[in-house]
């Protein structure tokens, strides 16, 4: 189906203003350029530890001995085992740290009532697929074999992220089935990537928005899928995946102007059609990571408030 091309009044001089920022220095690649920029990011939004939460950083050592740190965010209150939000970040798969979206998961820990675990996973294109998915699913069986460690009830175990962290979170929901791993009661998928060939209607619409446009979506994948090209395993890529039954309920959430829209709703369909309970959100004009461009906008709020109201519904159950 296809959408108008039109951006919401109130994204359009956000826009203006991020398309007119300096340059990187030339020569820098694009994984570098985003990295410089998440990493300034997590200086501006960077939280600690208040007497309402705790936030702390762990480390457990993956299948290759590599030690990969978990940032940690547990709401300071007297029950014995709380839900858990197993989180992975945004970057396309080649940028981002945890601490970019330190605000958000401090907010969200506190509102749902849940320990946020936010996974430091390596990146591409020095460590491209499996390596990424590797050390998310290993940190979520680690989480769910340690509950005591971190105060979390292993019956009420999601994972969720957005961008790459959408990839890498279903891409979880899914090595979990396959191999019988921690028993997930949901899925928080934010404009999530899913879909490497770049066929879809938005793919080819959007192209100029200047946020995660076609060009910069081929390349995240091209980093991730670096090694596998000629062939691309069963499980790298979720809208490959034919079998998409028994996986845990799902709530997925993207822009009318953002290039990764229909495979968002392809692949809500094809949850939907699989069995799994699946909430979709559409948000007419607004473009990839708007609730970070335009925070105080009527979207951003409804997405946050629906987000977290899949979440809550799902850990009172």
């Amino acid at each position: 189906m296809k959408y108008p091309y039109k951006i919401a009044d109130e994204v359009i001089p956000v826009l203006k203003e991020y398309r007119n920022q300096p340059p990187p220095p030339e020569g820098t690649s694009l994984q570098d350029a985003f990295r410089m920029a998440l990493k300034e990011m997590a200086k501006q939004v960077g939280v600690e530890s208040t007497e309402e939460l705790t936030v702390k950083n762990t480390t457990f050592k993956n299948s290759e001995g590599v030690g990969i740190k978990l940032r940690v965010f547990t709401p300071n209150t007297n029950d014995e085992t709380l839900p858990c939000l197993y989180w992975m970040h945004g970057g396309g798969t080649m940028s981002g740290l945890p601490e970019q979206e330190d605000s958000t998961l401090y907010e969200m820990a506190l509102n749902i009532g849940c320990v946020i675990i936010s996974v430091d996973y390596r990146l591409a294109p020095e460590n491209p697929y499996p390596a990424p998915i590797n050390d998310c699913y290993e940190g979520l069986v680690y989480v769910a074999k340690n509950a005591k460690e971190f105060k979390i009830d292993t019956a009420r175990i999601a994972v969720g992220g957005g961008s790459a962290g959408g990839l890498l979170s279903t891409s979880c929901a899914i090595l979990a089935r396959e191999n019988n791993g921690p028993k997930l009661v949901h899925q928080s998928l934010s404009y999530p990537m899913l879909d490497h060939r770049g066929v879809t209607e938005s793919s080819k619409q959007i192209t100029d928005v200047g946020v995660w446009d076609r060009d910069m979506n081929l390349y995240g994948f091209d980093c991730y899928l670096k090694d596998v090209k000629d062939a691309i395993p069963p499980f790298a890529v979720p809208n490959l995946v034919e079998d998409l039954s028994g996986l845990p309920p799902a709530f997925i959430a993207v822009g009318t102007m953002d290039v990764l829209r229909d495979e968002s709703i392809e692949y809500a369909q094809k949850l939907a059609a699989s069995g799994v309970m699946t909430e979709l959100h559409l948000y007419p004009g607004m473009p990839h990571v708007f609730d970070a461009l335009v925070p105080d906008s009527v979207a951003a709020k409804n997405f946050n408030a629906a987000r977290a109201s899949a979440l809550k519904r799902t850990f009172q159950k």
